[in-house]
């Protein structure tokens, strides 16, 4: 099962010309605001009587909070558990796990979706909870989110659920794909997704909890949340806290810190992280530029050790 942690996609590290013509490629053109339902109502004209650094770190930011469900929905795809065979199999299952997997016959995903499909309408939450991720891959068939959504509801309420599965519940209820959008019901399935460690699931309770669709905005909340999957080595995280200490956001606003992260999302090809380092660094003492640089240093040598203790 593919674990890798999607690409953040970014914009070219190095802009080159004036601050106007930088901030139109930041934007395409427009101002932040506006035409985008989803940029909250509080950035609506943020680049109005700012300066361009303002507007450049208002707009990165914005790139930053929304980006996270393109991601987890890309992650989600191959993401579910694959099919196991227990010693309460059915025999429908067990047919289905032999063509799943390719035992004693030739695999066909679509001849094991059938059998999975008959057990799961007889019931048995391992075959909904299977029939549920094969249906959001399009496994045996083409991707079906409303349906698949239906299968691994049932199998949850029954006990049968992954980190994963968990995720990609509350990430279809938070942007309201194949279900009705409920962010009560979008906490519910995050929260127990990122208390088993699910690091996209961490990303997207993140961004609930900076946009107050939690019922309160929570910036400290956000911030402890992103922390942990920065530490876990995800760059975007990583630039997010860039971004919430160079503007002061749940914390103190720190500089040193800020090019810390944005430094240490650089390193991992992060190239926005690297512009607002760059730019961050053209505005800092040597002093502070030293402690900065000394700081990434030390939050590399975190995440190093972070991630050997996870293995």
């Amino acid at each position: 099962m593919p674990t890798g942690i999607v690409s953040w996609p970014t914009r070219t590290a190095y802009m080159i010309g004036t601050w106007p013509s930088l901030v139109r490629r930041l934007t395409g053109g427009q101002e932040i605001g506006g035409s985008n339902p989803l940029v909250p109502t509080r950035y609506n004209g943020i680049a109005r009587n700012r300066s361009p650094v303002f507007f450049l770190y208002s707009r990165l930011f914005i790139t930053l909070v929304f980006l996270p469900l393109t991601i987890a929905t890309a992650q989600c795809q191959a993401a579910i558990l694959t099919p196991v065979q227990t010693p309460f199999s059915s025999p429908l299952t067990v047919q289905g796990y032999r063509y799943y997997m390719g035992i004693g016959v030739p695999k066909n995903y679509g001849k094991a979706l059938r059998f999975y499909l008959r057990a799961a309408e007889q019931g048995d939450p391992q075959a909904q909870f299977i029939v549920g991720g094969m249906l959001y891959r399009g496994q045996g068939t083409d991707p079906n989110q409303k349906e698949a959504v239906k299968w691994l509801l049932r199998a949850a309420d029954k006990g049968v659920w992954s980190p994963e599965s968990l995720r990609i519940l509350g990430t279809m209820y938070l942007q309201g794909t194949g279900v009705p959008q409920n962010f009560q019901e979008a906490e519910h399935y995050l929260e127990r997704a990122t208390e088993l460690g699910d690091l996209i699931a961490r990303k997207n309770l993140a961004y609930m909890f900076f946009n107050g669709l939690t019922g309160r905005r929570d910036y400290k909340r956000a911030l402890e949340l992103y922390r942990k999957a920065a530490l876990a080595g995800d760059p975007s995280s990583q630039y997010n806290m860039g971004i919430m200490y160079a503007q002061g956001l749940g914390t103190a606003m720190d500089r040193a810190k800020a090019y810390a992260w944005f430094s240490l999302a650089a390193s991992q090809g992060n190239g926005a992280a690297r512009m607002a380092s760059n730019d961050l660094m053209t505005r800092m003492s040597w002093q502070e530029l030293t402690s900065a640089q000394a700081l990434s240093v030390q939050l590399f040598k975190e995440v190093e050790q972070h991630q050997n203790t996870a293995r």
